[in-house]
């Protein structure tokens, strides 16, 4: 199976590019490689990403008591895909990720677009609309991991959606229903999930030095039957032991709302959200409490020092691919990003006391080109009433 994926991908664009006359295709590179029917109502894009991580950690005694840690390498994710778009109204895309050594369906979906009304509709297993960062590519994002946040923002199940944008994409709306998939592809079960986003721009003014503001807010409705259910929550940082577990024995449903901004000026940013989760334990549950309250918060500012700014995609409703004004090697050094960001996740509330984790994180990212970028992040992890812990990592990429 490892080995036969990545030579379909190959096949399938070997075959793509040796049929262009007879088919009027034109091959290009554009963030990956392109092609492309004359008509435009053909097109297949190819890409993927490596990432390669290395983390060095120091605890406090008082951690090392509870939690072993040690430092450690790995590749953090190694993709390739295929997209692209049939008879002018049907997308797809096709994502597999072969890290840590073994094969994962990631995005693996089909999108009808131009539906009267409605406007477009998704079916298979691709991210809930729940968190501007969620849905920010690994690839983008400011730091080289997801702030605490992500803990309670959903990652890609299998399931269906609408989606339309208005006024050019000033405003865009998503509304799923999903089951968990935990990345295997299938789902048995009565549990469910029904998540919907909204995302307003008030200002998108890409002529005049880049100036973009950018507010969003999601909920999401989660079934959970009665289950056993558990979130662990790590420092921003993969490798890293998992500080806090938060237990439910038996879980009825739970209320999850997130709220965030993303504020562009030039080459500086700001970019900020809050989730708040209600949280209904079952009636068979040993829990005192009939309900629970949890939340998450962080806040990031980054800045250009070569004058370069983020990039907003209205498309993606989140950040895109970063292009420095001149590529390291032939014209120039590439482009450099410095950032700060505190983050905070609190699992107390009444009977459960799981603990509480607060993040800074310092980062500096050096784009040498649009596809490869290295990044330098360090951490202090503070568990509140515990202990804390200091660590370095790094992140070599290359991503198109």
């Amino acid at each position: 199976m490892k080995k036969i994926l990545p030579l379909l991908f190959f096949i399938v664009f070997f075959q793509l590019v040796t049929a262009q006359d007879k088919n009027k295709f034109t091959t290009y590179w554009d963030k990956g490689i392109h092609v492309e029917s004359v008509d435009g109502d053909f097109k297949i894009k190819m890409g993927g990403r490596i990432q390669y991580d290395i983390m060095f950690i120091n605890q406090d005694d008082s951690l090392n008591a509870h939690y072993t840690a040690e430092n450690g390498s790995e590749i953090r994710r190694a993709r390739l895909y295929t997209s692209g778009t049939l008879f002018s109204n049907v997308k797809f895309k096709l994502q597999v990720d072969f890290a840590p050594a073994k094969v994962v369906l990631k995005d693996v979906y089909l999108t009808i677009t131009k539906i009267p009304f409605v406007g477009n509709f998704q079916a298979g297993n691709f991210k809930q609309p729940f968190g501007m960062e969620m849905l920010t590519s690994s690839n983008s994002i400011t730091e080289m991991e997801r702030p605490l946040t992500n803990q309670f923002d959903h990652d890609r199940d299998l399931g269906v959606m609408l989606f339309n944008d208005y006024l050019d994409g000033r405003i865009a709306w998503q509304a799923g229903y999903f089951v968990p998939s935990n990345n295997l592809g299938k789902y048995s079960g009565d549990k469910y999930q029904i998540t919907g986003r909204i995302s307003t721009l008030p200002v998108y003014n890409t002529r005049n030095g880049y100036k973009v503001f950018n507010i969003d807010l999601a909920y999401s409705y989660h079934f959970d039957n009665q289950e056993a259910s558990a979130i662990t929550a790590k420092p921003e940082a993969h490798l890293a032991p998992s500080y806090l577990k938060l237990s439910v024995d038996a879980l009825q449903d739970q209320h999850q709302v997130n709220g965030g901004l993303a504020l562009i000026l030039g080459p500086l940013a700001f970019q900020g959200a809050y989730t708040f989760v209600i949280a209904n334990p079952a009636p068979i549950s040993t829990l005192f409490e009939s309900q629970y309250y949890f939340n998450a918060y962080f806040a990031t500012i980054s800045w250009f020092i070569t004058g370069e700014h983020k990039n907003f995609s209205k498309s993606r409703t989140a950040f895109d691919m970063i292009k420095p004004k001149k590529n390291f090697g032939k014209s120039g050094a590439g482009a450099f990003e410095v950032s700060l960001r505190y983050s905070s996740i609190d699992f107390n509330d009444y009977d459960i006391q799981a603990g509480t984790l607060n993040d800074i994180t310092v980062g500096l990212n050096w784009y040498l080109n649009p596809a490869v970028r290295y990044t330098l992040n360090y951490i202090n992890a503070n568990v509140k009433n515990l202990g804390r812990a200091n660590i370095f990592q790094m992140r070599f990429q290359v991503a198109f």
